[in-house]
């Protein structure tokens, strides 16, 4: 009788590398035509890799601190490492922090140009991260757990009533020897501590990763940003000065219950097998003809000039023959007990709940602004708020989820995205 063949044991391989922003690049967020250009850095940015191996098979999770993800660019480079690093494409998510202070990396009118120098710095940068990465692969045992907020740290922008997240997903990776060669955690809440400085931040994600560093809780931190597209920090938006005061106690608040359920201990996680699945799929968006958007310009104008002229420009487009489908990359790793849910946009908090409580697997991670910038993914009732459309003439939070993609030639979503992008995740073929 033949006894089983024991599993490989699984290794993880993690490395970080500072970027480099150059002075008057274009900072993104906030708002279009704002003119930020950057005058130095507050505290550093970072390229962070994370890779997953069993020695047949290789998943592997790039983050960059910016605001969001080019689809682009993801693909671009997932071709070129998975050449290079000869490991499956599919294998490969790239996400970002979405801290608010970060250079311009994807297209949108007026929303910062994107600077070419500092674009090839950090294509370069990844790829010399990656090969780190790899470089640094060794096995590990895994343990996870859920760090309640002892505080809460965020509102809900859209309805102060409606919920934030209210905990920390971790996974801590040990050595043999016992020491925490990484510790990746996954949170949703905007990084907008910092409001329209002019200085290049992290943001509290950044104090977060610092304070795990400091405090020794393990050699690399890894964050995940979770699903916050409804989700700021409590204030937010400051200036310098008021912004360090809240940059710390949100930071230290988080940290100190991360630390907290840490020293609890987690419970010991399999991370086998590697699986993963990538999809481009269309998304479902309310089609208008070019007499619509020029009426949605009109009702507009006064509110919000800015989305006005884009609505303009679309039915000239229109007018020419242009349509403006939305394709967007959906994906999913697998490392066993472990699913990681790449939103390429801002879902909704309750986006993330319905992941981590329908997923099949038992510790579920859902994270935003992963492989493009497909804008917000709100709510049903989020659409509802606006029973007729942009005729409510309501441009506050809400609103703006719903139809500020026209900042980027993007039609509004159906009023069911939420459930389709869910289920079309959930239901992604792993192999």
């Amino acid at each position: 009788m033949s006894m089983p063949k024991k599993k490989s044991g699984m290794k993880i391989g993690i490395a970080e590398t500072t970027l480099n922003v150059p002075l008057f690049a274009e900072l993104y967020g906030y708002g279009p035509f704002l003119g930020r250009r950057n005058r130095g850095t507050r505290d550093p940015l970072y390229c962070r890799v994370m890779s997953f191996t069993d020695g047949r098979r290789r998943n592997m999770i790039v983050v960059t601190d910016g605001v969001v993800t080019d689809d682009g660019e993801a693909r671009a480079l997932r071709t070129k490492i998975a050449k290079e690093f000869e490991t499956e494409p599919d294998g490969i998510m790239f996400a970002a922090t979405h801290t608010h202070s970060g250079p311009a990396m994807s297209s949108g009118i007026g929303w910062g140009e994107k600077s070419e120098e500092y674009l090839r710095h950090w294509r370069r940068t990844v790829i010399a991260t990656v090969r780190k990465a790899l470089q640094s692969e060794e096995e590990v045992t895994a343990f996870a757990g859920i760090a309640p907020l002892s505080r809460k740290l965020g509102v809900n922008r859209v309805n102060p009533k409606r919920p934030t997240d209210p905990s920390i997903r971790w996974i801590q990776f040990k050595r043999k020897n016992g020491t925490v060669k990484a510790l990746l955690h996954n949170h949703g809440m905007h990084g907008v501590v910092f409001g329209r400085t002019l200085l290049v931040s992290a943001d509290w994600m950044g104090e977060a990763n610092r304070l795990i560093k400091s405090r020794k809780l393990a050699d690399t931190p890894f964050f995940l940003y979770g699903a916050a597209g409804n989700i700021n920090t409590e204030p937010c938006c400051k200036q310098e000065t008021e912004g360090e005061e809240l940059l710390k106690r949100i930071g230290k608040s988080y940290v100190d219950d991360l630390e907290k359920s840490l020293k609890a201990g987690g419970k010991e996680i399999s991370l086998h097998p590697l699986q993963n699945a990538l999809e481009r799929v269309r998304m479902p968006t309310v089609e208008e003809d070019s007499a619509q958007m020029r009426e949605n310009a009109e009702t507009v104008r006064k509110i919000n000039p800015f989305l006005a002229d884009r609505f303009e420009e679309m039915a000239i487009l229109h007018d020419r023959g242009k349509r403006f489908p939305v394709r967007l990359d959906l994906q999913v790793l697998r490392m066993g007990d472990v699913a990681v849910y790449a939103f390429p946009g801002e879902p909704f908090v309750e986006l993330g709940r319905r992941i981590m409580e329908e997923s099949a697997f038992p510790f579920a991670m859902p994270v935003g602004v992963a492989n493009g910038n497909g804008r917000y993914f709100p709510t049903p009732e989020t659409f509802d708020m606006f029973p007729d459309g942009l005729a409510t003439r309501k441009a506050s939070y809400g609103f703006y989820e719903i139809y500020q993609g026209a900042g980027r030639f993007m039609p509004r979503y159906d009023r069911n995205i939420a459930d389709f992008i869910v289920t079309r995740l959930l239901n992604l073929n792993l192999k």
